[in-house]
């Protein structure tokens, strides 16, 4: 909607600065190194991570900081172009980055935690974090791509497989996410959430896709099990309904301890099932998250919520950090 620039060398920015306190106001822009380049931000969601990060703070985060890992932008060099930011930055050279597990990089530097994201008119991003956007899907459907990288990581971690049935608590905006890119693998779903109107609002694109929101039977069991949400009782939960065989993904930290992780363990041992993480995504699951953009785009528009000025940014900290709706999104236009 606005960016605009007073001064030469200056942009406007909101800039974290304490607990709860995001300041408007002018930043320095900064100056790329070689290997770095300035985009033009032209969306950024707010996820709660962000919001989590203004009411709390951040193992990873100094402020003062600029905020926002899930960011669309343009660069000089390229017209017309936009380009989504993958928001890692490693080593490239350590095992992990060798084997293709970036996302673990033990020297890994993210945007808008360790250097200043896209709640900004403008931000320097490494050259080799930048993947074009495919025509036909817009900026603020492609500040999507990050989060949608993060589903495909989940659902490769989890080994989905053609047929397979899958269980994802949470119906927010990552467990939607999740359940196209199982859906994409050939895999049915069934969603869990306990918020009524949140499910009511993707009502239609559930009801395309075939996804079954009505709480499962008891006995009803699932070859994989996914959650979205930070609920430690899902652990349990999950790991009960799941086949012999099955296989759990802890896709979302969860916010406690289970009532009973023997039981846990006991399920684990006898029935021979699977406990996998997933954290982030790397720059191939970003390409493939805007490959599914360009395909099931069209059908996710509902998730982006609400498009807003940076300045109203801080007004919706409170409802981002509830979870009770999808993604608020920066536009940003030069004025």
């Amino acid at each position: 909607m606005f960016v605009q620039r007073n001064h030469e060398n200056e942009m406007e920015a909101l800039i974290l600065t304490g607990k709860e306190k995001l300041e408007f106001g002018e930043r320095e822009l900064a100056v790329p190194e070689d290997h770095e380049i300035a985009v033009r931000v032209a969306a950024a969601a707010i996820c709660r991570t962000d919001a989590k990060m203004w009411r709390a703070g951040h193992r990873d985060l100094v402020m003062p900081r600029v905020l926002g890992h899930e960011v669309c932008g343009a660069i000089d060099e390229a017209p017309g172009r936009l380009f989504a930011v993958w928001p890692g930055s490693a080593c490239g050279s350590c095992s992990m980055c060798r084997s293709g597990r970036e996302n673990l990089c033990p020297e890994m530097k993210i945007t808008g935690f360790h250097r200043d994201g896209g709640f900004a008119g403008q931000l320097i991003a490494p050259r080799s974090s930048l993947v074009e956007v495919p025509k036909g899907v817009g900026a603020s459907l492609a500040v999507l791509a990050e989060p949608f990288a993060c589903a495909i990581h989940g659902v490769k971690q989890s080994s989905i497989r053609r047929a397979d049935r899958v269980l994802i608590y949470g119906a927010g905006t990552l467990g939607i996410l999740l359940a196209v890119a199982a859906i994409n693998r050939g895999a049915s779903v069934a969603m869990i959430d306990t918020n009524a109107e949140k499910l009511a609002r993707s009502a239609a694109f559930r009801n395309r896709y075939t996804i079954d929101a009505d709480k499962p039977d008891a006995q009803e069991k699932f070859e994989i099990v996914l959650n979205a949400t930070a609920s430690a009782d899902t652990l349990e939960s999950g790991i009960r309904r799941l086949a012999p065989g099955g296989r759990f993904c802890l896709f979302s930290g969860l916010g406690g301890v289970p009532e009973s992780p023997a039981t846990i363990f006991s399920e684990l041992h006898y029935r021979e099932l699977e406990l996998v993480g997933s954290y982030g995504c790397t720059r191939q699951d970003m390409r493939d998250a805007l490959g599914l953009l360009s395909r099931y785009g069209h059908d996710l528009g509902f998730l982006v919520e609400r498009a807003i000025r940076l300045d109203e940014a801080p007004a919706v900290m409170e409802t981002v950090l509830a979870g009770t709706g999808f993604r608020q999104v920066i536009e940003f236009s030069d004025k």
